[in-house]
């Protein structure tokens, strides 16, 4: 029993030296092969990102006012579907 048990942890040890041993190739590949990405396309997404959120106030302005019942009873009176109006 105490065989498998250092085994286990011997296969454990070496498990973790090789993650390591990963972790550093991997790090330095991406050190090397980063580069910052072209003026191009950061400007193409900034106006990507300003156009979506532009679109998303017009739909919210845009939205009609609803004047029917959060539920559907029809001994209810007419409330608003919306607490904010």
């Amino acid at each position: 029993m105490l065989e498998s048990i250092a085994l286990a942890k011997a296969i454990e040890l070496q498990n973790r030296a090789r993650e390591q041993q990963w972790r550093r190739k991997e790090d330095l590949f991406y050190l090397v092969h980063a580069r910052e990405p072209l003026p191009f396309f950061l400007w193409l997404g900034r106006i990507f990102a300003s156009m979506r959120g532009l679109n998303r106030t017009i739909k919210k302005a845009d939205r009609p006012e609803t004047s029917r019942s959060a539920y559907d009873s029809s001994d209810c009176r007419d409330q608003a579907a919306c607490s904010r109006i």
